[in-house]
């Protein structure tokens, strides 16, 4: 295994394996295959040991977001915290690049529900990975959507339904998107339900486009310095959680409640006001450990608790 054009080292790999627990099979040293179960295992322990969470956009005096991935590398693994979609999925094409996988970015188009003030399709505002393993499979591979992501590597085949957590189920579509104007443009969509029975929500759509870095600091600067985006205002953290190989659950902080999924719905595990309980819940489900400066800097935001 050899770099291909990453900052990272396979020393820095290797950190980030130990980081994640990923069993010693799949060790450099093993000589794993480039298969899709390699590439499923280091997606299982990555969402299961990093979270999804903007805590740096909120617990600071200077909210700022680095893409740079030795800058991630410091962020996720000595300093132990986690980063949004952007970070998690820069690492991890990082990562593959390093260990002799076929990979490239591209950019995804959020879906909004009707539950925030302007419900439809984003900017680019996402980012996913696309692998193509030796026998030309492709698939898509997303550790930073958050709680609706996907916890196994995606087919990119048309309507191949995959098992996500429980009951839910994951599946990619190829053709128009409804809501954008050029019909003629196919997409590849991802969707979630929560059940057989349900309805199935879009998620994001993407092209197989290519993406550079540069792009991806372009929308970066949005969504952690516009006062428009979810992000700059809203708190989130999201943690999967894994039993052996499987991931089962999640814990979910949402703002001011802390709400748990083990594979049917979410249900209500806290509601508190004050920091003082977040920063603890922080500490306790996502490893998180806030330094004095930081606590101090939520002051006076709109995400702010009572302190």
């Amino acid at each position: 295994m050899v770099s291909h054009g990453s900052e990272l080292t396979v020393t820095h790999v290797d950190s980030y394996f130990a980081h994640i627990g990923l069993p010693a099979r799949f060790q450099r040293d093993q000589h794993p295959s480039l298969d899709a179960a390699f590439l499923s295992a280091i997606q299982a322990h990555h969402l299961c040991r990093i979270p999804y969470e903007n805590v740096a956009l909120h617990y600071s005096r200077a909210p700022s977001i680095s893409l740079d991935v030795l800058d991630i590398y410091r962020k996720f693994i000595e300093n132990g915290r986690g980063g949004y979609c952007m970070e998690n999925n820069i690492f991890l094409f990082h990562v593959l690049r390093v260990l002799g996988f076929q990979v490239y970015l591209t950019g995804a188009r959020l879906y909004r529900d009707a539950s925030i003030p302007t419900p439809g399709w984003s900017g680019w505002e996402h980012a996913v990975n696309i692998v193509t393993l030796e026998n030309d499979a492709k698939y898509v591979v997303d550790v930073g959507y958050g709680g609706d992501g996907p916890t196994v590597p995606l087919p990119l085949t048309t309507d191949v339904v995959s098992q996500n957590i429980g009951t839910q189920e994951l599946r990619l579509l190829y053709g128009s998107v409804p809501g954008l104007s050029d019909k003629r443009r196919d997409l590849w969509t991802y969707q979630f339900r929560n059940g057989a029975d349900q309805t199935w929500k879009p998620a994001y759509a993407f092209s197989e486009f290519e993406f550079f870095q540069r792009d991806f600091e372009v929308m970066s600067f949005y969504t952690s310095q516009s006062p428009s985006c979810f992000l700059t205002s809203h708190f989130l953290a999201i943690r999967f959680l894994r039993k052996g190989e499987e991931v089962y659950g999640k814990m979910i902080l949402d703002q001011d409640k802390l709400k748990e999924n083990l594979g049917g719905k979410s249900i209500l595990v806290a509601k508190f006001q004050h920091e003082q309980e977040r920063v603890r819940i922080l500490h306790e489900h996502f490893d998180i450990d806030l330094t004095e400066d930081e606590k101090s800097a939520i002051a006076g935001k709109k995400s702010a608790l009572i302190c």
